[in-house]
């Protein structure tokens, strides 16, 4: 049965992630009234879809503009040149995310009352899938969302305020699962429906977003640093959502890899800073020509395998946030900084030859942002991009190639992702009214957090 559920939502996820199709007003379908389908067959749906998310377009253009991955042909091309117009987030943001995995957990919460145990772990998805999104593009719908009909262009809300609400659905799910919210009755692909590791999972997530908002809330970083002691204790308890080979199970980077063959490799630059780290036969290998991240569908590229693992928030990162959270409090965090280092690397299936001691000796800040980002290669893009906004490390060389390409005027590296060309075309006023509240609507305009 549970390879059944499995297998019904990856392909709930390729046909929700892939379609071009569907309407953008499905962002708006009212959760109220959802079609009835069985809370056990809904709760797969949004696990696979959000682990599936990490390998998709808006973490895989993350990681050419952190300049971990390089494009070699097609649209990857122009991305490593910044050409990041309004269409390049549009099935993401459209099907991706409001119609596809947040429309999903609304649906849940809402028909939840009964089985209150799905209702706090679609609260838990869908506060990671809205701190992901805003800190992709600062404001965006979220009070006003999913009001059906009532509402077919809802405001967008300030990134400080979808921040706070971030934590809020986090607290909730939190109190509700110590509560001893019940009514499990299986699809759980991740934790089989154990409370204590969703809740596990939702302070590691607020220790996450805390550290998103600790460059303009002095105090983030201490309470990022709680969060952290009431989360994992090991990538074992961590876990993950498990891919599986066949292609309509498998994860999304491999699958980009399948599909999109030498369209897309590992930057030369990443690979050179990783020239003596044990960890690069696992990320990557040299074809003769260039770095690359995927060398078949069961090669030995640990995250460019069909069959991935891919944490919703790993014990690695909650290790850096807490090597972080101390160096910036004054403290002396070599020894997390080294079993931050080592998670990563046995999260990669490689044996330290001694690398993380010396590398975990100098405990500055900088030192500790660029290990972790060599450690998210693969599958946290999005957080060694949130890490360069906050910290400015490591250091990134702009493109030489840009040019004024309208999107970039200064050509420097991207701060933020435009706004769907889909969203200006059905809610154009509020879209808007955001980009006014920002400053503008250009790529290198830094979000309100990373300011």
């Amino acid at each position: 049965m549970k390879k059944f559920l499995y297998m019904l939502s990856i392909l709930s996820v390729l046909l929700i992630v892939t379609s071009c199709s569907e309407s953008l007003t499905d962002v708006n379908i009212d959760p109220n009234n959802p079609t009835q389908v069985s809370l056990n067959l809904q709760l797969p749906e949004i696990l696979a879809q959000s682990a599936f998310n990490e390998g998709t377009n808006p973490n895989r253009v993350a990681g050419i503009v952190t300049q971990q991955f390089f494009g070699l042909d097609a649209q990857q091309l122009a991305y490593n040149n910044y050409l990041l117009g309004a269409d390049v987030m549009n099935n993401y943001w459209g099907t991706g995310l409001y119609a596809g995995v947040l429309r999903s957990c609304s649906v849940i919460i809402n028909g939840s009352e009964d089985r209150p145990i799905y209702g706090a772990i679609a609260k838990i998805v869908m506060a990671n899938e809205f701190g992901k999104a805003t800190s992709f593009f600062g404001d965006i719908p979220y009070s006003e969302a999913f009001q059906g009909t009532d509402n077919l262009t809802p405001k967008y809300d300030s990134q400080e305020s979808v921040y706070g609400s971030v934590q809020t659905l986090l607290s909730e799910a939190i109190s509700e699962l110590e509560g001893g919210a019940g009514g499990y009755f299986g699809g759980d692909l991740v934790y089989d429906g154990d409370a204590a590791s969703w809740i596990k999972t939702a302070h590691g997530l607020k220790a996450r977003y805390y550290m998103h908002t600790s460059k303009r809330n002095g105090g983030d970083a201490a309470k990022a640093m709680a969060e952290v002691g009431m989360s994992f204790a090991s990538n074992a308890e961590a876990g993950g959502f498990q891919f599986e080979v066949s292609e309509s199970a498998n994860w999304s980077l491999a699958k980009f890899g399948i599909e999109r063959p030498s369209t897309l490799g590992v930057d030369d630059r990443f690979a050179a800073m990783m020239e003596n780290d044990p960890r690069l036969p696992a990320y990557s290998e040299f074809d003769g020509t260039q770095w690359t991240f995927f060398n078949g569908a069961q090669g030995t590229l640990v995250w460019g395998r069909s069959d991935a693992k891919v944490p919703t928030i790993s014990f690695v990162e909650l290790k850096f946030i807490q090597a972080e959270a101390m160096a910036s409090g004054g403290g002396n965090p070599s020894a997390v900084l080294e079993e931050a280092i080592l998670a990563s690397m046995e999260l990669s299936g490689v044996v330290d030859d001694g690398y993380a001691a010396t590398a975990s000796s100098d405990a500055s800040v900088e030192n500790i942002v660029t290990e972790a980002y060599k450690a998210y290669f693969g599958f946290n893009f999005h957080e060694s991009w949130t890490n360069w906004r906050r910290t400015g490390f490591p250091a990134l060389v702009a493109s030489s190639g840009c040019g004024d390409n309208g999107f970039n005027p200064s050509c420097s590296v991207p701060q933020r992702y435009l706004y769907a060309e889909s969203e200006r075309q059905t809610n154009r006023e509020n879209v808007e009214a955001a980009t006014a509240a920002q400053g503008g609507d250009l790529l290198d305009v830094a979000l309100w957090a990373f300011k």
